[in-house]
């Protein structure tokens, strides 16, 4: 036979006399929840009923006093909900209001209700006033809720675009460039469909979510279960996602959580838990939450701390940068988007390497010192010295007096390579150009760049 039990105005079930009895077991519902099967005139508590009165013994708690049986109220912080409630429920509407003239022990009035709330409806079930849904933990208010969801995409989103950008360069060199100019806000919408299948996953594993465990709430089934499969996680975080953030739009994303806000705050599932699931608190400790509430500022203001100097160093990277030679400590002034860095060339020399960051054009600047040599000598010894990994055409005279350029492919990627070279005294200056992002053959021409290299050593004026 199909039993219903009561919670939170709503009726929970069918479930059969074993399922009742678990549950009791588990104390998911108590001796005072009212259940309800075919044949009962009204909702009756569950110590009332022929079928599960030999549940009741004396190794359970008596029942909470009468001062605590009260309408669906906020705590005095105005954020943690007191679970206990009222509700006039009918079938077919998921409505709960409080009802101010309920009173606790007063037996008549918390089963009879007015006579049109007995009449059976035509499906043969009754209309009635729910008594108090028994409740072990109060709701969690909406600022726990909004602080631990915001906790739980700030970390999950964090370490999701650490790992991409640490491994990015390794995996597509290109992409990560293209990446590396896409604002952190717009990387964490275009990730937030990842973010909510790890945190599924996350709570599957552990039980909850990171932002949550902090405050000790958690997303309940309201079907009697104790937790949620991965399937029913998945779908609820997706649920969260479009209904609650708004598909991570900025503005839609307002109205959203606007109205998930009053709802919570006016003690109802929001929008995307209706039917479905209960977040519950299962601390009402204030200092916990407080903490937690500044951990959850704290982590914000760290990310937007290290946004910003990202932002910084690519905006830096628009505008000309002074350089000094570090071997002739000639200062240069070196053209926008492109970025410093010493390397180690294959020979154990230093070698002064730029990047351009949004093509990854690369340039490497680098000296040899050789008495008694004309340039002739030079660029056909440096010439059959990069024949190994890049073979150079013809020389020719660069548009730059005094330097010398050839072409060429590296083997085996066939990257376009390009090499000029200059002469002062006795120190011969090369710079390579390597595109690593193409295998047409073709000269590099970067003018700007070449000129400024060039300039730091004496050459070119």
């Amino acid at each position: 036979m199909d039993w219903y039990y009561s919670a939170e105005g709503a009726a929970v079930g069918p479930h059969s006399a074993d399922e009742i009895e678990s549950l009791f077991a588990s104390r998911q519902i108590t001796a005072e929840t009212l259940v309800w099967r075919k044949g009962l005139a009204e909702w009756t508590p569950l110590a009332d009923t022929p079928e599960f009165a030999h549940l009741i013994d004396d190794a359970l708690p008596p029942p909470l006093p009468a001062a605590r049986q009260q309408a669906t109220a906020y705590a005095a912080d105005g954020d943690v909900l007191v679970a206990d409630r009222v509700g006039d429920y009918r079938p077919g509407s998921d409505r709960t209001d409080a009802d101010e003239s309920y009173r606790a022990g007063d037996d008549e009035s918390q089963r009879a209700g007015d006579d049109e709330s007995q009449r059976a409806g035509d499906d043969g079930e009754p209309a009635f006033t729910l008594a108090p849904a028994p409740a072990a933990h109060a709701l969690a208010g909406p600022w726990t809720r909004y602080f631990a969801r915001s906790i739980d995409i700030s970390i999950i989103a964090t370490v999701l675009l650490t790992g991409i950008y640490w491994v990015l360069p390794w995996v597509n060199p290109k992409l990560y460039l293209q990446v590396y100019f896409v604002d952190p806000r717009a990387m964490v919408f275009l990730l937030l469909p990842v973010v909510v299948v790890i945190n599924a996953a996350i709570i599957t594993l552990t039980g909850n979510s990171l932002g949550k465990a902090i405050f000790a709430i958690r997303a309940e089934p309201v079907d009697g279960r104790p937790r949620f499969g991965f399937g029913g996680n998945l779908k609820r975080e997706f649920r969260v996602w479009a209904q609650g953030l708004g598909l991570g739009i900025p503005l839609v994303n307002i109205f959203t959580m606007v109205s998930a806000y009053r709802a919570v705050l006016a003690g109802s599932p929001a929008p995307y838990d209706t039917k479905v699931a209960t977040v519950r608190a299962h601390s009402q400790n204030r200092l916990r939450r407080t903490l937690g509430i500044l951990f959850g500022l704290a982590l914000y203001a760290v990310i937007t701390a290290v946004n910003l100097v990202d932002k910084r160093a690519i905006d830096a990277l628009e505008l000309p940068s002074a350089w000094t030679n570090p071997t002739t400590a000639i200062a240069t002034t070196i053209p926008a988007g492109w970025q410093y860095e010493a390397v180690t060339g294959p020979d154990g020399t230093t070698l002064f390497g730029f990047t351009y960051m949004k093509t990854g054009l690369t340039a490497f600047l680098g000296v040899e010192t050789a008495d008694n040599i004309d340039m002739a000598t030079y660029t056909a010894a440096l010439a059959r010295g990069m024949g190994a990994t890049t073979p150079l055409g013809n020389w020719s005279t660069a548009s730059l007096p005094g330097v010398w350029t050839a072409s060429g492919q590296m083997a085996p990627d066939g990257f376009p390579t390009t090499v000029y070279a200059a002469q002062t005294g006795n120190q011969f200056w090369r710079i390579v150009y390597i595109d690593q992002f193409s295998t047409t053959p073709r000269e590099i021409i970067e003018p700007e760049l070449t000129q400024a290299l060039f300039r730091s050593v004496g050459v070119g004026g």
